[in-house]
């Protein structure tokens, strides 16, 4: 995607439909992404969840700025694309035939949510929110704004080439957690799989090779030794044979007499 940039002018109807997939799921109003988005943070204040109202509006703010930080990476800014020698154009005619339906339902489709909502509850039971229309209109004003927020900061951060328009942005303490995604991959990086790696290093080198590979080795080594050092035994001479049979009886008659006398 960093290697796009520039594409608005060279595939302008999908930069279109796409900018407008944008702000429906960034929940601009009247578009249909504000009705849902609204009303999910309006059913968490109305049940007194708090702590998941204010996840959920964060959530907003971010969901908007990740999606114009996409368009304006892909569409907009320097062409990158010349570096490696591409010609974008605009897709085929039936794709965009099958993108336009789906633009237009979201800019339409929220304001179908009282008939949808009458259909589902002939049969499902209708969930009431007692909310003030001033809380209701509070909430509203503050989400959008927050959203449009997401919005104009992804569209400054990223107006020049594709790149940050703050350097001084990049040294804030919220900004390195963001980036490094909360640390959680160094963690991973260093406390788990770093020690994991040397201890299964360890256990091949000095258990696996050393210890585990010497024995089975060994066996394997001492098998086959004996059935070399046996092979001439099994010459096919009938008369060796009888000879061994006798040594082996004497042998066992032997031990039997020790250990019966030993008693």
């Amino acid at each position: 995607i960093k290697n796009m940039g520039g594409l608005h002018k060279h595939m302008k109807a999908t930069s279109i439909i796409m900018t407008i997939a944008s702000v429906a799921l960034a929940g601009i109003f009247p578009l249909s992404g504000f009705f849902s988005k609204d009303l999910i943070l309006e059913v968490a204040f109305g049940a007194h969840a708090y702590i998941i109202w204010a996840v959920l509006w964060i959530t907003a703010g971010l969901t908007a700025f990740y999606s114009f930080r996409l368009i304006m990476y892909v569409f907009h800014g320097e062409e990158n694309f010349k570096k490696f020698g591409y010609h974008p154009h605009e897709t085929y005619p039936f794709v965009i035939a099958a993108m336009t339906p789906l633009a237009v339902l979201a800019i339409i489709a929220g304001w179908f949510k009282a008939p949808f909502v009458e259909m589902i509850t002939t049969v499902l039971p209708e969930l009431e929110i007692h909310v003030s229309t001033t809380t209701l209109y509070t909430l509203i004003a503050i989400t959008t704004a927050i959203a449009l927020g997401g919005i104009l900061f992804a569209v400054f951060k990223f107006k020049k080439d594709g790149t940050y328009f703050s350097q001084a942005l990049q040294h804030r303490f919220c900004y390195k957690l963001l980036a490094n995604q909360y640390y959680i991959p160094h963690f991973l990086e260093n406390v788990i799989n770093k020690p994991y790696l040397r201890m299964s290093q360890f256990s091949w080198k000095e258990i696996d090779l050393k210890v585990v590979d010497v024995i089975v080795d060994g066996i394997a080594k001492m098998v086959y030794k004996t059935g070399q050092e046996s092979r001439p035994i099994q010459s096919g001479n009938l008369s060796k044979a009888l000879t061994l049979m006798v040594i082996g009886l004497t042998v066992l008659l032997v031990v039997g007499i020790f250990f019966g006398l030993a008693k």
